[in-house]
Protein backbone atom coordinates (compact mmCIF):
# COMPACT_ATOMS: atom_id res chain seq x y z
CA UNK A 1 0.00 0.00 0.00
CA UNK A 2 1.68 3.13 -1.22
CA UNK A 3 -0.30 6.42 -0.32
CA UNK A 4 0.55 9.83 -1.94
CA UNK A 5 3.24 11.41 0.72
CA UNK A 6 1.08 14.82 2.06
CA UNK A 7 3.94 17.60 1.22
CA UNK A 8 2.61 19.54 4.13
CA UNK A 9 -0.08 19.84 6.44
CA UNK A 10 -2.82 22.32 5.88
CA UNK A 11 -6.58 23.54 7.39
CA UNK A 12 -7.75 23.04 10.63
CA UNK A 13 -7.28 19.93 13.03
CA UNK A 14 -9.47 16.71 13.76
CA UNK A 15 -9.74 13.54 15.41
CA UNK A 16 -10.08 10.20 14.22
CA UNK A 17 -10.73 7.13 17.26
CA UNK A 18 -8.70 3.99 15.86
CA UNK A 19 -9.38 0.16 17.48
CA UNK A 20 -6.90 -2.26 17.05
CA UNK A 21 -6.87 -6.17 18.15
CA UNK A 22 -3.36 -6.55 17.79
CA UNK A 23 0.07 -5.25 18.22
CA UNK A 24 0.42 -6.45 13.90
CA UNK A 25 -2.89 -4.64 13.85
CA UNK A 26 -1.29 -1.52 15.67
CA UNK A 27 2.02 -1.49 13.79
CA UNK A 28 -0.26 -1.62 10.69
CA UNK A 29 -1.83 1.84 11.60
CA UNK A 30 1.49 3.20 12.36
CA UNK A 31 2.63 2.06 8.71
CA UNK A 32 -0.09 3.87 7.29
CA UNK A 33 0.49 7.37 9.32
CA UNK A 34 4.37 7.10 8.61
CA UNK A 35 3.78 6.60 4.18
CA UNK A 36 1.35 9.84 4.90
CA UNK A 37 3.45 12.21 6.71
CA UNK A 38 5.63 15.00 5.46
CA UNK A 39 9.34 16.23 6.40
CA UNK A 40 8.56 18.75 9.50
CA UNK A 41 5.86 16.39 11.23
CA UNK A 42 6.29 16.03 15.28
CA UNK A 43 4.55 13.42 16.49
CA UNK A 44 4.06 13.31 20.40
CA UNK A 45 2.69 10.00 22.07
CA UNK A 46 0.79 9.25 25.37
CA UNK A 47 -0.44 6.49 26.76
CA UNK A 48 0.56 3.41 29.77
CA UNK A 49 3.05 1.41 29.70
CA UNK A 50 2.25 -1.53 27.54
CA UNK A 51 -0.05 0.65 25.56
CA UNK A 52 1.57 0.25 22.40
CA UNK A 53 3.65 3.34 21.77
CA UNK A 54 7.11 2.02 20.55
CA UNK A 55 4.85 -0.91 18.31
CA UNK A 56 3.11 2.48 16.78
CA UNK A 57 6.72 3.97 16.41
CA UNK A 58 7.87 0.25 14.33
CA UNK A 59 5.05 0.62 12.13
CA UNK A 60 5.26 4.48 11.49
CA UNK A 61 9.33 4.28 10.30
CA UNK A 62 8.28 1.51 7.83
CA UNK A 63 5.70 3.69 6.16
CA UNK A 64 9.32 6.14 6.29
CA UNK A 65 10.91 3.24 4.48
CA UNK A 66 13.27 2.70 7.63
CA UNK A 67 14.97 -1.02 7.44
CA UNK A 68 16.58 -0.80 10.98
CA UNK A 69 15.39 -2.59 13.84
CA UNK A 70 13.49 -0.04 15.48
CA UNK A 71 13.92 -0.20 19.80
CA UNK A 72 12.10 1.81 22.65
CA UNK A 73 14.83 4.30 23.50
CA UNK A 74 13.96 4.19 27.43
CA UNK A 75 17.07 3.79 28.37
CA UNK A 76 19.36 5.70 26.04
CA UNK A 77 16.58 8.31 24.97
CA UNK A 78 17.32 8.74 21.50
CA UNK A 79 16.76 6.67 18.31
CA UNK A 80 17.19 7.58 14.95
CA UNK A 81 16.85 6.24 11.64
CA UNK A 82 17.11 6.96 7.98
CA UNK A 83 14.67 5.61 5.49
CA UNK A 84 12.74 8.61 2.50
CA UNK A 85 12.80 11.21 5.68
CA UNK A 86 15.20 11.10 8.96
CA UNK A 87 13.39 10.11 11.95
CA UNK A 88 14.31 10.94 14.96
CA UNK A 89 12.33 9.07 18.58
CA UNK A 90 12.75 10.13 21.50
CA UNK A 91 11.53 8.67 24.77
CA UNK A 92 10.96 11.20 27.51
CA UNK A 93 9.74 8.23 30.30
CA UNK A 94 13.49 9.01 32.74
CA UNK A 95 12.79 12.57 32.18
CA UNK A 96 11.92 15.42 34.31
CA UNK A 97 11.12 18.52 33.05
CA UNK A 98 11.70 20.81 29.98
CA UNK A 99 15.15 21.31 30.75
CA UNK A 100 16.52 17.67 30.54
CA UNK A 101 14.09 17.73 27.52
CA UNK A 102 16.07 20.36 25.75
CA UNK A 103 19.49 18.71 26.94
CA UNK A 104 18.78 15.50 24.73
CA UNK A 105 18.20 18.15 21.96
CA UNK A 106 14.58 17.19 20.98
CA UNK A 107 14.11 20.96 19.95
CA UNK A 108 17.21 20.99 17.84
CA UNK A 109 15.69 18.18 16.17
CA UNK A 110 12.39 19.41 15.10
CA UNK A 111 14.45 21.56 11.96
CA UNK A 112 11.36 20.83 9.55
CA UNK A 113 13.50 18.67 7.21
CA UNK A 114 13.00 15.48 9.50
CA UNK A 115 10.32 13.37 11.44
CA UNK A 116 10.40 13.59 15.26
CA UNK A 117 8.34 11.52 17.32
CA UNK A 118 8.40 11.62 21.33
CA UNK A 119 7.09 9.18 23.05
CA UNK A 120 5.45 9.65 27.01
CA UNK A 121 5.20 13.61 25.62
CA UNK A 122 2.72 13.94 28.10
CA UNK A 123 5.71 14.71 30.53
CA UNK A 124 5.22 18.26 28.50
CA UNK A 125 2.89 20.71 28.97
CA UNK A 126 0.70 20.58 26.01
CA UNK A 127 1.87 21.98 22.84
CA UNK A 128 5.56 22.46 24.05
CA UNK A 129 7.01 20.59 21.47
CA UNK A 130 4.43 22.38 18.66
CA UNK A 131 3.51 19.22 17.57
CA UNK A 132 1.53 18.59 14.53
CA UNK A 133 0.17 15.00 15.08
CA UNK A 134 -1.25 13.59 18.77
CA UNK A 135 -1.58 9.30 19.22
CA UNK A 136 -3.01 8.19 22.44
CA UNK A 137 -2.95 5.09 22.69
CA UNK A 138 -5.24 3.18 25.75
CA UNK A 139 -5.11 -0.78 26.98
CA UNK A 140 -8.56 -1.68 26.59
CA UNK A 141 -8.24 -5.49 26.99
CA UNK A 142 -5.14 -7.68 26.79
CA UNK A 143 -4.70 -7.39 22.97
CA UNK A 144 -7.16 -4.46 21.95
CA UNK A 145 -5.84 -0.52 21.77
CA UNK A 146 -7.92 2.40 21.53
CA UNK A 147 -5.64 5.09 19.53
CA UNK A 148 -7.17 8.51 19.58
CA UNK A 149 -5.41 10.68 16.72
CA UNK A 150 -5.69 14.30 16.77
CA UNK A 151 -3.93 15.88 13.68
CA UNK A 152 -4.26 18.35 10.90
CA UNK A 153 -7.81 17.54 9.12
CA UNK A 154 -5.97 16.91 5.61
CA UNK A 155 -4.23 14.03 7.32
CA UNK A 156 -7.34 12.59 8.92
CA UNK A 157 -9.57 12.75 5.50
CA UNK A 158 -6.25 11.06 3.70
CA UNK A 159 -6.39 8.21 6.70
CA UNK A 160 -10.03 7.29 6.28
CA UNK A 161 -10.38 7.32 2.52
CA UNK A 162 -7.19 4.71 2.65
CA UNK A 163 -9.70 2.51 4.96
CA UNK A 164 -7.67 3.45 8.22
CA UNK A 165 -10.98 4.41 10.21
Amino acid sequence: MNMKRLDRFEGGRAQLVLKSGSSSQTEHMGRVVGECIPAGTVLALTGGLGAGKTVFVKGLCKGLGVRDRVLSPTFILLEEYRGVLPVYHFDLYRLKGTDEVEEIGVLDAIDGTNVVVVEWADRLPPGWLGEDIVVNLEVVGENERRLALEAPIDLIELLKREKLS
